[in-house]
């Protein structure tokens, strides 16, 4: 009992630690920067098509709550570098798609856009848990920028709450924008457009699944699928993750997990479930998936948020790997030396590296890797459940 109770404690303390650093999104008004330096000129706005589950908030944006009813739109956003001064948020621009008709018209004019940069291919990005629709706005014309996307960009935004102390209502408002999601893929496929899956978090489970409900009927085509710090269960007798892998394969070219020890929101997750482990956090245990169509990297020396959550928007480091993995480079082609060595390969139980196995890590130089703090949280909270 008392081994529980000091278990109990430690988390308290990393909640209260994170919190103490403002976690809640919703509580904050960040700066969306690059994650690359100064490039010598202004860069051109991003465009980015959203669509969203939100209830508006009367002002021209969104609020906190789910609105029932989808709701889209475009936006030009302006990503600003590491040194220069902040710039203005965005201005909306409604698009309808409530309706069968007004969905396959607004998939319309994203493949419009996509086809103006001469492609057909659409990154579909969708976010994780503790997110208000500004930030991952902002955040999705930084991932595009930041991976140097060329073609046209879509935010699913589902109704997160955008607090840190909102995670179970973060979880059950995740599945409403299942549907949304499903549509959107559906309308792409039909305009001829292949969507490359970018999904973070709970975001993750919002994809995989309704992917899983599109692929049993062969109805959507998903070419790059990465799921960062994915928080499913990957529970050994019950291994949800895996099962939804395996039934999104049929209509997916290609899955790429990166996952990460140093996930503190994720080992919180694992205590809030029980003590079942997340996907996105034991990159060894992920291994089992590894294979012709699955991929698995370990992202634990990433830079991040206060949480380790984040990489994939904190990291120069990931978001060249990601720049190369949605060329279609493989993870062999990113490790070799006179390749983009993105990417390190390390010998893995008996399978080495010079015979075409290994275990795949990000490439990231020991001064940005997680400090000593973070370490030593990681090391201490997943010892067992605390429930």
């Amino acid at each position: 009992m008392s081994k529980r109770i000091g278990q109990a404690c430690i988390c308290l303390l990393a909640a209260l630690l994170l919190a103490g650093c403002t976690y809640s999104d919703s509580l904050r008004v960040n700066e969306i920067r690059s994650v690359w330096g100064p490039s010598g000129h202004k860069p051109a706005p991003v465009p980015v098509f959203y669509a969203t589950d939100r209830e508006p908030d009367g002002a021209g944006g969104f609020s906190l709550h789910w609105g029932g009813v989808p709701r889209c739109g475009s936006a030009n956003v302006a990503v600003t570098d590491a040194l220069s001064p902040p710039t203005p948020d965005p201005t909306l621009v409604p698009i309808a798609c409530d309706g069968e008709a007004a969905m396959k018209a607004f998939a319309g004019e994203v493949a419009a856009a996509a086809r103006a940069r001469h492609c057909n291919r659409v990154l579909l990005i969708v976010h994780g848990y503790n997110v208000s629709f500004r930030s991952a706005l902002l955040h999705g014309a930084q991932n595009a920028r930041d991976t140097q996307w060329h073609c046209a960009t879509l935010l699913l935004n589902w109704s997160s709450e955008a607090k840190f102390n909102r995670y179970v209502a973060d979880v059950a408002r995740s599945g409403y924008a299942v549907p949304l999601l499903a549509a959107l893929l559906r309308n792409l496929k039909a305009q001829g457009m292949e969507a490359e899956i970018l999904s973070h978090s709970l975001g993750a489970r919002i994809a995989l699944i309704a992917t899983d409900s599109l692929c049993r009927d062969r109805e959507v085509s998903v070419g790059e699928f990465i799921l960062t710090a994915a928080d499913i269960s990957v529970e050994k007798d019950n291994d949800d993750f895996g099962k939804l892998l395996d039934r999104a394969k049929p209509c997916t070219r290609r899955f790429t997990i990166y996952a990460s020890r140093n996930d503190l929101a994720l080992i919180l997750s694992e205590n809030v479930h029980g003590g079942i482990p997340r996907a996105g956090l034991v990159p060894g245990y992920d291994m089992r998936y590894a294979g012709p169509q699955v991929d698995v990297v370990d992202a634990t020396d990433a830079p991040a948020d206060e949480a380790g959550h984040a990489y994939f928007i904190f990291s120069y480091e990931m978001a060249k790997d990601i720049m190369w993995l949605l060329s279609g480079a493989s993870m062999a082609e990113r490790a070799a030396p006179d390749g983009p060595h993105t990417l390190d390969c390390r010998d893995w139980q008996d399978s080495l590296c010079a015979a075409g196995g290994g275990r795949y890590s990000l490439r990231v130089a020991r001064s940005r890797r997680p400090d000593f703090t973070t370490t030593l949280l990681r090391d201490i909270l997943p010892i067992t459940p605390v429930q």
